[in-house]
């Protein structure tokens, strides 16, 4: 990467997202709400292990998102 002179404008360049990523991120979004309704419904029935189970999937694919996002932010 070129140093930057004081002289020379800052440039940006934004770059659209191919399909398959906004659908990856579409069908993330759309498993995290299935696995959220799920986990509250388990909890509302009185079925903890299946709830604890449910919790422990959203917070995981919640994580894996974070950092899918962060990893590719600058891309």
């Amino acid at each position: 990467m070129a140093k930057r002179t004081e002289k020379e404008p800052l440039r940006f360049e934004i770059k659209p997202r191919p399909w398959y990523e906004w659908l990856g991120w579409a069908l993330w979004l759309l498993l995290e709400l299935f696995i959220l309704q799920n986990a509250i419904a388990s909890g509302r029935e009185l079925e903890p292990r299946a709830a604890t189970i449910f919790w422990v999937s959203f917070f995981v694919l919640l994580l894996i998102g974070g950092v899918a996002w962060y990893a590719r932010r600058d891309k």
